[in-house]
This record gives C-alpha cells, sequence and structure tokens, in this order.
C-alpha cells in the first residue's frame, strides 16, 4: 500500500517544481541587468559551469576561494541558467557571472568571449549544453574528493580532463572505466580548499573539553549512494556524545539533508531538539565549510567528501558503515578504518576515546592522506591546481 504522505509529496513536488521555474522566468530580465552591472564577462577566461538549482550552491562555495585565487592568474567567470542560483553566486563571490538561459544564450556567449576552458563542478545532465562546444577544453573538477558511487561516472569520458586528489582518484577512475586512459585524462591537483581559512567558528574558549564535529552527508536519491547515516545512526550518536559533560557537539546536516527521505528529515528534527534542550554549549552548524577542519578535535561523518577532507587534519575519524552495505564502494580509506555500524552508535566516545590514544591511527591516517592529496603542505595544492589550469590553456592553443 502506497503511503499517503508518500502520494502527496509526489503530487506537490511538481507543482513547486513549476513555480519555481515560473518565478526564474520572470526573474530573468531583472536578473540579467544585475549581472551587467556586476562586470563585464571576461574574454579568452576560465568558465565555470553552474547551471543547477540553490540546493547545490555548496558545489560552488567550496570552490569559490581557489578560484578567486586563480582568478589572480587568468581571468575566471560562473556561467549559470537561473536568476536564484545566479544571486547567490553573485552575492557571495567576486568572480563575474554570466547568465546564459539555454542552447543558443551559451553558443553566443562562447564565440564572442572566446571561452578557453570550462570548468565542471557536477555531473549533471545539463553539462552535456555546454559540453557540445569543441574549442574549450572541458575540465570535470567535482565538489569533493571521495569513493562514492557518485565519484565514478562514465560521464567523466566526455570531458577532455579530470582534475583528480591524486593517487586515489585516478585508480579508481582507471579501475572503473572501459576505454578510459586514466594517465592521460586526469591531472592530479591535490586538494586546494585546504590551503585557505574559512570563517564561521563559534567564540568557543580552548579548554579542556572536546569538540566534536558530526556532520552526516544525505540520503542519497539512488540505492548506490544511499550513504547518509542520520536514520541509521545519528541519534544514537548525538545522545552518547550529549551524556559526556567533557564533549561539545557541531553538527552540521548536509545541505540536502532530508531531502529524498521523510526519515532522515525526522532524525534531523530530533537531533535538532536535542541539541536545543543541552543549550548553547552545542551547536547546529550553518555556517561556511571549512572552518571546522582546524577547530573540532574529532569528526564524525560518512562515506563522503567530509572524511576524506578530514584526512589531511591528522585527527581521529570516524566513519559510519552505511544501513546497507550493498553498494559499499572499493576504497583503500573503507578497508583501513574500522566502521561504525549502526548497533555501534551509542559507543561512538568508547571508539574515539581509542583513536586519541593510538599513534599508529595518526600514522595511518598520513598514509591515506598522501594516496588521496599527495602533499598538503602550504600552498602545494594551490600551486597543482593552477599548474593545471595552464597545462589545460596549452592544450587549448594547441588543439
Amino acid at each position: 500500500m502506497i503511503d499517503p504522505r508518500a502520494r502527496l509529496a509526489a503530487t506537490i513536488r511538481p507543482v513547486r517544481q513549476a513555480a519555481i521555474l515560473l518565478r526564474n522566468r520572470l526573474a530573468g530580465p531583472a536578473f540579467a541587468g544585475r549581472v551587467r552591472e556586476r562586470s563585464d564577462v571576461p574574454e579568452a577566461a576560465v568558465a565555470v559551469f553552474f547551471a543547477t538549482g540553490p540546493e547545490n550552491f555548496y558545489q560552488f562555495d567550496q570552490w569559490r576561494l581557489p578560484l578567486e585565487h586563480l582568478a589572480l592568474q587568468r581571468s575566471v567567470f560562473v556561467i549559470v541558467d537561473r536568476p536564484d542560483t545566479g544571486d547567490l553566486v553573485l552575492h557571495t563571490s567576486s568572480l563575474p557571472v554570466a547568465f546564459a538561459r539555454g542552447s543558443g544564450a551559451l553558443e553566443e556567449l562562447v564565440t564572442d568571449r572566446d571561452v578557453r576552458v570550462v570548468l565542471y563542478l557536477n555531473q549533471i545532465e545539463a553539462n552535456f549544453r555546454m559540453l557540445r562546444f569543441p574549442s574549450p577544453v572541458h575540465i570535470q573538477i567535482g565538489h569533493g574528493e571521495s569513493d562514492k558511487g557518485g565519484s565514478v561516472s562514465n560521464q567523466h569520458k566526455a570531458y577532455d580532463l579530470t582534475f583528480v586528489g591524486g593517487d586515489a582518484g585516478r585508480e579508481r577512475l582507471d579501475r572503473a572505466l572501459r576505454q578510459f586512459n586514466a594517465t592521460e585524462r586526469t591531472l592530479a591537483v591535490g586538494r586546494p580548499q585546504l590551503d585557505y581559512s574559512y570563517p564561521g567558528a563559534p567564540p568557543w574558549p580552548r579548554d579542556s573539553t572536546m569538540r566534536v564535529w558530526y556532520a552526516p552527508t544525505w540520503e542519497g536519491d539512488r540505492p548506490s549512494i544511499a550513504y547518509g547515516s542520520l536514520a541509521s545512526h545519528g541519534v544514537a550518536i548525538i545522545e552518547a556524545l550529549l551524556a559526556d559533560p567533557s564533549i561539545r557537539v557541531i553538527y552540521r546536516p548536509h545541505a540536502r539533508a532530508g531531502y529524498a527521505s521523510r526519515k532522515h528529515r525526522d532524525a534531523d528534527k530530533v537531533i535538532r531538539g536535542l541539541l536545543a534542550k543541552a543549550g548553547e554549549r552545542h551547536l547546529v552548524d550553518r555556517e561556511s565549510y571549512g572552518w571546522q577542519w582546524d577547530f573540532a578535535d574529532v569528526c564524525i561523518t560518512d562515506i563522503s567528501a567530509v572524511a576524506y577532507d578530514w584526512l589531511a587534519t591528522g585527527k581521529p575519524l570516524v566513519i559510519t558503515e552505511p544501513a546497507s552495505s550493498a553498494y559499499r564502494p572499493p576504497s583503500p580509506l573503507l578497508d583501513a578504518l574500522p566502521l561504525l555500524g549502526a548497533g555501534q552508535a551509542g559507543e561512538v566516545v568508547a571508539r574515539i576515546r581509542a583513536l586519541q590514544g593510538d599513534p599508529a591511527a595518526r600514522e595511518q591516517l598520513r598514509g591515506l592522506t598522501y594516496h588521496y592529496f599527495g602533499d598538503v603542505s602550504a600552498q602545494q595544492s594551490t600551486k597543482r591546481f593552477e599548474d593545471a589550469i595552464e597545462r589545460a590553456y596549452q592544450i587549448q592553443r594547441s588543439g
């Protein structure tokens, strides 16, 4: 029998989508005017193609600082096809924005502005509207290093290059894709995001308390990427952490948490209630991403880019075991670390204490960091990223 709530959601969703489409269409002329006032679109530049909705803005936001630094060397601008997403880019970034709704507008933009390189932050179908142009060098840079199923797609074959973090990313693609020469089609750029400082940390005193960051991913919209722990682990993890007075909790759900699952929405609501009842000592994190790396002492997360970014800190890391392990991806990280099963969620504090006192665990994380990102010492990832962009310009000129 179909759940009446699911039937209602299925009815409401297309109505809501139609309303969003209409609002964006009506807002188009005014947004185009704001874009023109901001600045001119540069010629012979790097374009970031971001044709998606505001719910995916986090994908751009985590690349914002590396892209703004790149703009000191090469002109960079962002292409959007929706005013709601475009306004977010305008309000948070110094990069110029181009508004191109539809294939005709894209063709005019690519031709008139002589676009040389295009960067893609995701694998959405809309990317193929831009990929049809043969002149620019098309590069998939993604929005986070991980072994998730979504990190390996046959769509990678459509791009001229894929930027990966390090050996792990290259091996992942080489192992999974047929007729894909990963040696020729990938460039290792590390994780440029690690080279920057980020605002958002609360003014907590540095005392004897342990700051534990719980950052679950979303539930996914298909079984092969259903890695989110909110419904299976989340409440038990938070209850265990709150029971220890020496712990302060930073809870950061994924931007899309609960997007496809009522169980995950309900668990998120329960967790927020528990933290509110516990008082200002704890935090529901809605700020930027990145400050947590220095601020927190421990990270609890799922199979997601958060886990791989945390590697570089060398601090204790606990990764949850997906409730359904049928789609667990091949992963050196997951093979090396003991995962936290749903039945063990209430024992998470003991797991953390054991990791804190284990020097072998720290050494293990150091080796895994190099495998996934290479050298992550100061500015090395930024240098490799910007050198890779110069390599793309050379390819474009020679092609």
